[in-house]
């Protein structure tokens, strides 16, 4: 906990001292407009966690005991520094950073990039390469989520929350059910439809972050012509 508390003051800091605070999207207003796109994927991962809750409660899950242990506050506490830490590194410096030199839409997928073979920080760790292979590719889609809900609403703190709640989830749900989705159908034998909204669940943060990229070419062009 020491050191996701200590990273994240450093990268806060780093911003300060670069004197990018405005301009990398820490103390900008923020456009509330955009808000919007916060909103479903904060919806999605609640009722993914909804339906982690729902199974576990089905079989021999003590939410009473799993609660006085404090792990689910610890784990709370943790993702939240951890998402300071990520957002304002990879949304803050690095967009920012990139958004100078490529512009904001090549910045967003090169720090989305960035962001993704991060990861493999994990196998340097022990984690096994297989093992850390998709969670690479899917914090890399993942980071065009992000990336888009900081450049439409001009904020780094949604999606520091909305990081932090996806961490908490997908750590509550491994220790509730052992999936992340509760989706783990063998895909030989369920239909179509369960494939095909397996395959939307799984890749529903790229799907919506170019939803959101989108939208912030509308709402870039609606800011021009009300300049002109």
């Amino acid at each position: 906990m020491v050191t996701e508390i200590l990273l994240a003051a450093s990268a806060v800091a780093i911003v300060f001292l670069l004197g990018w605070a405005r301009q990398a999207r820490l103390t900008s207003r923020p456009a509330w407009s955009g808000f919007w796109y916060v909103l479903v994927p904060t919806m999605i991962t609640l009722v993914m966690f909804g339906a982690a809750v729902l199974i576990a409660s089905q079989g021999e899950a003590d939410f009473s005991a799993l609660i006085s242990s404090g792990l689910p506050q610890s784990i709370l506490l943790l993702v939240l520094f951890v998402g300071v830490f990520e957002e304002v590194l990879f949304r803050g410096i690095l967009l920012h950073g990139f958004e100078l030199r490529i512009g904001p839409v090549a910045a967003l997928f090169a720090s989305s990039f960035v962001f993704g073979i991060s990861h493999y920080v994990n196998w340097i760790n022990g984690q096994s390469l297989a093992a850390t292979h998709p969670q690479v590719i899917h914090a890399g889609l993942s980071g065009i989520l992000y990336g888009a809900i900081a450049l439409r609403t001009r904020s780094v703190w949604p999606g520091v929350l909305l990081h932090a709640l996806w961490d908490f989830v997908v750590t509550m749900n491994h220790a509730l059910i052992g999936d992340t989705f509760g989706t783990a159908a063998d895909p030989t034998t369920s239909g179509a439809f369960v494939q095909v909204f397996g395959f939307l669940l799984r890749h529903f943060e790229p799907i919506l972050g170019l939803i959101a990229l989108a939208g912030w070419f509308r709402w870039q062009r609606r800011q021009v012509d009300q300049m002109q």
